[in-house]
């Protein structure tokens, strides 16, 4: 194809028809930058395809995380459901000053002992922020994405860091009137626990904290459901366009 258009060329300059050689190189210029933004066009396309499948990629790698969150967050409700009834159970035998049995000392354990309930899957999100949170098309999911790990979540993770410190400070007041030991809580004097509220305190404490994070957990998985539901529209959406 070069060598045609140079034999052209050539004739052209051989045969002193210097206007008719002015417009072939005109027009050939013209085709050179045709054929530039042509694969310009291509290139940009082909880009455009190349984040635009990194996009769908990294949404569902972030659907995939909040689906392993609420599976985890059910899992800490159930455990936290189960605490609530065997806390109940101590408190109401307690209050109601009933004899010592050997049940209460799982019971005590069972709402001393805390978990943590801060296993949240980030990498998804990590893996957003290396790219750019711009990558994702749809504003008002990309600002409900980063608001829920930015925001949402930090929040979640501050309350349960407190929570813990509290529960943290209450626990070394259990030693000083429990023996823990072999995932059991014994009172030193039993007789004494019923007639002084001060030695139980830590229990309506660690009751109460249970609580918060059983309403925290909640609160925030609801906020998990609306950022994922979000998410699947938009995949649902995406697909059915491809």
């Amino acid at each position: 194809m070069i060598k045609f258009f140079r034999k052209i060329r050539q004739n052209l300059i051989n045969s002193n028809k210097l206007g008719k050689y002015i417009l072939y190189a005109f027009g050939e210029i013209i085709l050179v930058v045709i054929g530039i933004l042509i694969a310009l066009q291509i290139n940009n396309w082909n880009e455009t395809r190349k984040t635009r499948v990194l996009e769908l990629s990294i949404l569902e790698e972030i659907q995939q995380a909040l689906v392993q969150d609420t599976l985890v967050i059910n899992a800490n409700i159930e455990y936290l459901l189960d605490k609530n009834s065997k806390s109940q159970e101590l408190i109401a035998h307690i209050e109601n000053k009933k004899p010592y049995k050997k049940r209460l000392d799982s019971l005590m354990m069972d709402l001393y002992y805390h978990r943590g309930y801060k296993t949240f899957n980030i990498s998804a999100f990590d893996l957003l922020k290396e790219n750019g949170f711009g990558i994702i098309k749809n504003d008002t999911l990309r600002k409900q994405i980063t608001k829920h790990y930015n925001s949402d979540l930090s929040d979640i993770i501050g309350v349960f860091d407190r929570l813990e410190q509290i529960n943290l400070i209450q626990g070394s007041n259990v030693y000083q009137n429990y023996k823990v030991a072999y995932g059991l809580i014994q009172p030193y004097d039993y007789q004494e626990l019923l007639d002084n509220p001060k030695i139980f305190a830590p229990f309506y404490h660690f009751d109460t904290m249970n609580k918060a994070y059983y309403a925290g957990l909640n609160r925030f998985k609801s906020k998990i459901v609306i950022v994922l539901n979000s998410i699947n529209s938009e995949l649902e959406k995406r697909r059915n366009s491809t």
